[in-house]
């Protein structure tokens, strides 16, 4: 593992080990707990902003799983529902996984921009799109869509997802998690045919 991959993992491990709104990603922690000094951190990130764009990108990469899409003795709907599924808000976090996907929008496009987010947003959408082409990849080496077809229909899947949590910002009394879980399951239908 590369020294950058030590000071990653362990500004995540400070990460995932803080209490709800707490910050312990400075220089000095990290730095602590990766075994090597400030200066070494500063070698490799610059910037906290770049420590913690890198802590964040690679956040993502791990969270996102193939579960069951392999098993073809199961139901491939199923199986690429499920997938999706990561990625639709949910009943117990509606509110703040819309409050994320809205935040993370406006500081990379909206009026002040932040530094580094427009490539984080940017890094999240080819995470997300890279998955549905995969699981949709796989169902079409099963033969249940044309692989032709694969590429397409990620990318509609992925802007319907995409589209669903502005809706459900917008007109949430219409977009409920259950709605979105029916347009989904709907579209998964016919992209599957």
């Amino acid at each position: 593992m590369s020294r950058r991959d030590e000071i990653i993992d362990a500004a995540i491990r400070l990460a995932e080990s803080a209490p709800a709104g707490e910050n312990r990603l400075s220089v000095r922690a990290v730095a602590k707990e990766a075994g090597i000094g400030a200066s070494t951190l500063r070698h490799y990130f610059p910037t906290q902003g770049a420590l913690y764009q890198e802590v964040a990108r690679r956040s993502l990469q791990n969270v996102v799983q193939d579960f069951s899409i392999r098993d073809s003795s199961r139901d491939p709907a199923e199986r690429l529902l499920e997938c999706c599924s990561q990625f639709l808000i949910t009943h117990e976090h509606r509110d703040a996984q819309l409050e994320l996907w809205f935040a993370m929008h406006l500081n990379a496009i909206g009026p002040n921009p932040r530094e580094g987010s427009h490539s984080l947003l940017e890094h999240a959408h080819d995470i997300t799109y890279d998955s549905l082409h995969r699981w949709l990849g796989i169902l079409a080496e099963e033969g249940h869509l044309d692989p032709a077809e694969v590429a397409p229909s990620a990318t509609i899947l992925f802007t319907a997802i995409d589209g669903m949590a502005l809706h459900a910002i917008i007109t949430p009394e219409r977009m409920t998690v259950d709605a979105v879980r029916a347009h989904v399951t709907w579209l998964i239908g016919k992209i599957l045919g």
